[in-house]
């Protein structure tokens, strides 16, 4: 009787120990840990080709995970009709796709933003590369975002499939391929298929996935980007996402369009403001006529003007499209845009400051930066923000600057 009493008493203890068992916490005790989780087996290997169609992927990490970052960490590409279930358990995560997988397709698992038990997240995104037939595609592309308006990461870049189905709003639905672009806009895919895409890029701000419509994104210079075995740079400028000229609603089940947002009598009409690095507003950038040079002239005093501004850069080719800008940082309102000449610029009487210059290829001939669109889409007009500062002194005449005027082929903008 003594023993079973014993045990009685005893035994509320073992059921919390039982229940906390259960339940995922962090480790208590010991120094702080700061170190991420770190993988130590992929089921498939990395580059696995013959994978069977049913097959889950699970990955297992040096520690235990917490369950609740594992929600919108997974993405599978290409994008899978019937979506992954995903479960974690201790130290692994497993991705079990809900129907079978195509055969002769090569997939890739992303695993991003994924937390231990102390909330130290994984230091970057984690892929997992397979294929269900003999060998892996070998497409690639590579590139950036140009002209940010602020570099923080969340800007996701969209591969689109172009077949004889095209149509508008296949930008609103889940992509064949994405990738996210680092802190400076550069992005990379590797390991897809062959052929020819449409590209747009938007900053996923609340982690759906999808274009939404009104969303400021970015598109290509190209309608139609191909994608073969050896890697092109493709950059990406402001577009816009307005579908206005859509003529009617499209079922959220068959693209992707939130039908709450898109009404073709109601869609949004906003422009968009573009904003280069170091160059605001540029909506209004203006020819330097000569009577509005006359006007300042009267109402500067002339000891507080720059005579001429003038230089330019060596890499560039003669194009009587581009046109330079400069702008004074201390007047925000304020810029002077000239015509190119073989790749110079030269300005006259601007007022004496420190400023910022940029060239931009104005292909409608309106003196200011056009953004692309969409739907129906129109190519975006190229620039390129010259990151030196320059001075314009008063009363002085400045002649032959040489600037930095050219993209790089590696660099991130």
């Amino acid at each position: 009787m003594k023993i079973y009493g014993y045990i009685a008493a005893l035994s509320p203890l073992f059921l919390l120990l039982i229940a906390s068992c259960a339940n995922q916490a962090p480790p208590s005790g010991g120094p702080e840990d700061k170190t991420p989780p770190r993988v130590s087996a992929l089921f498939p290997e990395n580059g696995q080709v013959n994978v069977d169609t049913r097959a889950s992927v699970e990955i297992r990490f040096s520690e235990w995970i917490n369950r609740s970052s594992a929600a919108g960490a997974v993405s599978v590409y290409p994008t899978l009709p019937q979506g992954v279930a995903v479960r974690v358990k201790k130290n692994s995560l497993t991705v079990t796709p809900k129907a079978p997988l195509s055969p002769n397709t090569t997939y890739r698992v992303s695993v991003a933003a994924l937390k231990d038990l102390r909330g130290n997240a994984i230091a970057r995104p984690i892929d997992v590369v397979f294929s269900t037939g003999a060998e892996l595609d070998s497409g690639r592309a590579e590139g950036a975002i140009v002209a940010l308006k602020s570099k923080a990461v969340g800007y996701r870049v969209m591969l689109f499939w172009v077949d004889s189905a095209w149509t508008d709003g296949r930008y609103f639905s889940p992509p064949d391929y994405a990738a996210p672009s680092d802190t400076g806009g550069a992005f990379g895919f590797s390991h897809i298929k062959e052929g020819r895409y449409r590209v747009a890029a938007f900053a996923d701000q609340y982690r759906t996935g999808r274009l939404r419509v009104g969303d400021t994104c970015f598109t290509s210079l190209e309608k139609i980007v191909a994608v073969t075995k050896s890697p092109q740079t493709i950059r990406l400028y402001p577009a816009d996402a307005d579908t206005s000229t859509v003529k009617k609603r499209v079922p959220i089940d068959s693209a992707g369009i939130d039908t709450a947002a898109v009404d073709t009598a109601k869609a949004s009409q906003k422009k968009l403001n573009v904003d280069p690095v170091g160059v605001a507003d540029t909506s209004k950038n203006r020819l330097a006529a000569a009577d509005t040079v006359s006007a300042s002239k009267k109402k500067t005093a002339a000891d507080s003007l720059c005579v001429r501004l003038s230089g330019g850069a060596s890499c560039l080719e003669p194009d009587e499209k581009r046109k330079w800008v400069y702008r004074p940082i201390s007047r925000r309102d304020t810029s002077f845009t000239v015509a190119d000449s073989a790749g110079t610029f030269a300005f006259d009487s601007i007022p004496a400051s420190k400023g910022t210059l940029l060239w931009f290829i104005d292909d409608d001939g309106d003196g200011r930066i056009t953004p692309g669109k969409l739907s129906p889409w129109r190519s975006p007009e190229r620039f390129f923000a010259v990151p030196d500062t320059v001075e314009a002194k008063a009363r002085w005449v400045i002649e032959g600057l040489d600037v930095r005027g050219c993209e790089e082929p590696n660099q991130r903008k």
